[in-house]
Protein backbone atom coordinates (compact mmCIF):
# COMPACT_ATOMS: atom_id res chain seq x y z
CA UNK A 1 0.00 0.00 0.00
CA UNK A 2 1.30 3.43 -0.97
CA UNK A 3 1.07 6.19 1.61
CA UNK A 4 -0.57 9.55 0.87
CA UNK A 5 2.67 11.53 0.61
CA UNK A 6 4.18 9.10 -1.89
CA UNK A 7 0.98 9.20 -3.95
CA UNK A 8 1.03 13.01 -3.96
CA UNK A 9 4.68 13.11 -5.06
CA UNK A 10 4.05 10.57 -7.83
CA UNK A 11 1.05 12.54 -9.13
CA UNK A 12 2.98 15.83 -8.97
CA UNK A 13 5.87 14.30 -10.93
CA UNK A 14 3.51 13.02 -13.63
CA UNK A 15 1.80 16.42 -13.87
CA UNK A 16 5.17 18.21 -13.95
CA UNK A 17 6.31 15.99 -16.84
CA UNK A 18 3.06 16.62 -18.77
CA UNK A 19 3.22 20.40 -18.26
CA UNK A 20 6.87 20.57 -19.30
CA UNK A 21 6.28 18.44 -22.41
CA UNK A 22 3.24 20.58 -23.34
CA UNK A 23 5.18 23.86 -23.33
CA UNK A 24 4.27 25.29 -19.94
CA UNK A 25 6.96 27.44 -18.30
CA UNK A 26 7.86 28.82 -14.84
CA UNK A 27 6.37 25.81 -13.06
CA UNK A 28 5.90 26.09 -9.30
CA UNK A 29 4.09 23.67 -6.98
CA UNK A 30 2.79 25.29 -3.81
CA UNK A 31 4.02 23.52 -0.66
CA UNK A 32 1.17 21.43 0.68
CA UNK A 33 0.82 18.46 2.92
CA UNK A 34 -0.57 17.51 6.28
CA UNK A 35 -0.27 20.94 7.92
CA UNK A 36 -0.19 23.25 4.92
CA UNK A 37 -2.99 23.15 2.41
CA UNK A 38 -3.54 24.20 -1.19
CA UNK A 39 -3.40 27.81 -2.30
CA UNK A 40 -6.83 29.47 -2.37
CA UNK A 41 -7.90 32.01 -4.98
CA UNK A 42 -11.51 33.13 -5.27
CA UNK A 43 -12.60 30.19 -3.03
CA UNK A 44 -10.90 27.66 -5.33
CA UNK A 45 -8.03 25.37 -4.34
CA UNK A 46 -4.85 25.07 -6.41
CA UNK A 47 -1.67 23.03 -6.14
CA UNK A 48 0.51 25.13 -8.40
CA UNK A 49 1.05 27.93 -10.87
CA UNK A 50 2.84 28.25 -14.21
CA UNK A 51 2.64 30.23 -17.44
CA UNK A 52 1.55 29.31 -20.96
CA UNK A 53 1.79 31.70 -23.91
CA UNK A 54 2.05 34.70 -21.55
CA UNK A 55 -1.04 33.63 -19.57
CA UNK A 56 -1.11 32.66 -15.92
CA UNK A 57 -2.15 29.06 -15.30
CA UNK A 58 -3.34 27.68 -11.96
CA UNK A 59 -3.69 23.93 -11.64
CA UNK A 60 -5.04 21.33 -9.24
CA UNK A 61 -3.71 17.75 -9.08
CA UNK A 62 -5.79 14.88 -7.74
CA UNK A 63 -5.38 11.12 -7.47
CA UNK A 64 -8.36 8.85 -8.14
CA UNK A 65 -10.84 11.71 -7.64
CA UNK A 66 -12.65 13.17 -10.64
CA UNK A 67 -13.84 16.78 -10.42
CA UNK A 68 -17.57 17.44 -10.22
CA UNK A 69 -19.34 19.31 -12.99
CA UNK A 70 -19.97 22.12 -10.52
CA UNK A 71 -16.24 22.44 -9.79
CA UNK A 72 -15.35 22.47 -13.49
CA UNK A 73 -17.99 25.16 -14.09
CA UNK A 74 -16.51 27.24 -11.26
CA UNK A 75 -13.05 26.89 -12.82
CA UNK A 76 -14.44 28.01 -16.22
CA UNK A 77 -16.11 31.03 -14.64
CA UNK A 78 -12.90 31.96 -12.82
CA UNK A 79 -10.90 31.59 -16.04
CA UNK A 80 -13.26 33.91 -17.89
CA UNK A 81 -13.48 36.45 -15.05
CA UNK A 82 -9.72 36.85 -14.50
CA UNK A 83 -8.38 35.98 -17.96
CA UNK A 84 -6.33 33.04 -16.69
CA UNK A 85 -6.25 29.31 -17.36
CA UNK A 86 -7.39 26.82 -14.72
CA UNK A 87 -6.44 23.18 -15.18
CA UNK A 88 -7.51 20.12 -13.24
CA UNK A 89 -5.32 17.02 -13.43
CA UNK A 90 -6.50 13.62 -12.29
CA UNK A 91 -4.15 10.66 -12.12
CA UNK A 92 -6.12 7.41 -11.99
CA UNK A 93 -4.20 4.25 -11.18
CA UNK A 94 -3.91 1.92 -14.17
CA UNK A 95 -5.60 4.49 -16.47
CA UNK A 96 -3.10 7.33 -16.54
CA UNK A 97 -3.38 11.10 -16.47
CA UNK A 98 -6.59 12.95 -17.35
CA UNK A 99 -6.55 16.68 -18.06
CA UNK A 100 -9.84 18.46 -17.57
CA UNK A 101 -10.88 22.02 -18.34
CA UNK A 102 -8.05 22.64 -20.78
CA UNK A 103 -8.37 26.10 -22.37
CA UNK A 104 -4.91 26.22 -23.93
CA UNK A 105 -6.15 25.80 -27.49
CA UNK A 106 -7.31 29.44 -27.67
Amino acid sequence: MVNTRTKMQRTNNIVRAWLTASGYKNLYFFPHGRFSKDYHIDDQDFDGICTYKNKIVFFQCKTNCKPTRKKLKEYDEMSDRFGIICLWFNYINRKGLEVNNEKTKE
